[in-house]
C-alpha cells in the first residue's frame, strides 16, 4: 500500500500539543547542548530551557507550531510521528535563528515576556548564537537517514534561502518610499511563508508525495504564512502585550510597513495624507504612536487588513483540502491553521 493511501489511516489518533512537545523538545534540548558552552548557554536562555544565570527556568519555550503542522501532516500522508521527528526539531531550530536575528534588527528587547537574548548577552553573542542554531538545523537534517533526506535537505536549505532574502527585502522596504502591497506580499511569501511551507512539505518529500499533493501544501502553506502575518500586523498595532509578549506598536515605532498601514495609505484621502506625513516624520512618542494607529483604522486599514488575513486562511484551507491528506489529519491541521491565524490557543 502506497503510503499516501488514506483508506486505513484516517481513523489514526492524532498526537496531542503534549505529545508534540514531548517528542520534539527532548532532541532539541540534546542538539543544542552539544554547542560550544557559551552558544549553547544563550541558545538555551532564548528556547527558554534556563534563566540568565543558566539555572533551569521555566519560560515558554514557543508553541513548535511548525513541529506541530510536520507531524499532523506526517499523519496525513500515512507517516508516524518518529518518522518527521528529526526534521521537526530541525525546523524549530531554523524559526528560533531567525527569531534571534530578528530581535537584534528590530532592536526588540523582549521575547516572550523576558529580555530577548540579545539584551542579556549582547548582540554580537547572539548573532552567533542565531547562527548556530541554522547550522545545527542543517545539519540534524543532513544527518537525518531516513527516506527524501536529499529532498528534504534541499528544502530546509531553500527556505532558509528566502527567510534571508524577505529579511533582507524587509529592510530595505523600511528605508524607502516605494514599499506598496505587492512588495509587502513577496517579503511575506518568503519570510514567513517559506518555514510553513516547509513544514507541511517535509512529510510528503519523506513519503514519497506526488507533485500534485507538493504543490497543494506549498499553496496551503503559502497562504496560511499571509493569513498569520497580516493578522499578526494587526496584533502588533491593536494587540494586548500580555498576550503577544512583546511591545504593541514595535512595527509603526520602526516604520515597518505592515499590512493595515499600507492598506491605509493605499485607501487615499485627507486621513491617508494625514498618516502618510506623520509616517514619514520621526515622531516616536506615545502620542504619535496613537494617532498613526488612530488614522489607520480609520482610514480602513485594520478593516481591510482583517478580511484580507481571513480571505488567506479560507484559500490555505482550500488547498489543504486539495492535498488528499487523511480525515484525521486535515481536521487537525485545518483546527492548527485557525489557532495559528487567530490565537485562539
Amino acid at each position: 500500500m502506497s503510503t499516501l493511501d488514506t483508506s486505513s489511516t484516517g481513523l489514526r489518533a492524532l498526537p496531542s500539543p503534549g505529545t508534540v512537545r514531548s517528542t520534539v523538545l527532548p532532541l532539541v534540548r540534546q542538539h543544542v547542548s552539544a554547542l560550544e558552552p557559551t552558544l549553547a548557554r544563550i541558545c538555551s536562555y532564548h528556547l527558554g530551557f534556563v534563566d540568565e544565570h543558566g539555572d533551569p527556568s521555566g519560560a515558554a519555550s514557543g508553541k513548535l507550531t511548525r513541529a506541530a503542522l510536520m507531524t499532523a501532516a506526517a499523519e496525513g500522508v500515512g507517516l508516524r510521528p518518529e518518522d518527521v521527528r528529526s526534521p521537526a526539531a530541525a525546523l524549530e531550530l531554523l524559526h528560533n535563528s531567525t527569531l534571534v536575528h530578528d530581535d537584534i534588527i528590530d532592536a526588540d528587547e523582549l521575547r516572550r515576556g523576558r529580555p530577548a537574548a540579545w539584551k542579556v548577552f549582547g548582540p554580537d553573542l547572539a548573532i552567533l548564537a542565531g547562527d548556530a542554531l541554522q547550522a545545527l538545523s542543517l545539519q540534524i537534517v543532513v544527518d537525518d537517514t531516513g527516506p527524501g533526506r536529499a529532498e528534504i535537505s534541499s528544502a530546509f536549505a531553500e527556505a532558509l534561502r528566502l527567510v534571508l532574502a524577505g529579511q533582507s527585502r524587509e529592510l530595505t522596504a523600511r528605508l524607502g518610499p516605494g514599499a506598496d502591497i505587492a512588495e509587502y506580499h513577496r517579503i511575506v511569501e518568503e519570510k514567513t511563508a517559506a518555514l510553513l511551507e516547509c513544514a507541511l512539505v517535509t512529510p510528503a518529500l519523506r513519503a514519497g508525495g506526488a507533485e500534485h499533493v507538493l504543490g497543494a501544501l506549498r499553496g496551503a502553506g503559502r497562504h496560511l504564512g499571509l493569513a498569520f502575518q497580516i493578522s499578526n500586523d494587526v496584533e502588533d498595532i491593536w494587540g494586548d502585550p500580555a498576550v503577544t509578549g512583546k511591545p504593541v506598536r514595535g512595527d509603526v515605532q520602526r516604520r515597518n510597513p505592515s499590512f493595515p498601514v499600507l492598506a491605509a495609505l493605499d485607501a487615499g484621502g485627507p486621513v491617508s495624507e494625514r498618516l502618510r506625513a506623520l509616517w514619514h516624520g520621526d515622531g516616536t512618542t506615545a502620542a504619535h504612536l496613537q494617532e498613526m494607529a488612530d488614522l489607520v483604522e480609520e482610514a480602513g486599514g485594520r478593516r481591510t487588513a482583517e478580511q484580507r488575513s481571513r480571505g488567506h486562511l479560507d484559500s490555505a484551507l482550500e488547498h489543504l483540502g486539495r492535498a488528499g491528506l487523511t480525515p484525521a489529519a486535515t481536521a487537525e491541521l485545518t483546527a492548527l491553521f485557525d489557532r495559528i491565524v487567530n490565537r485562539t490557543a
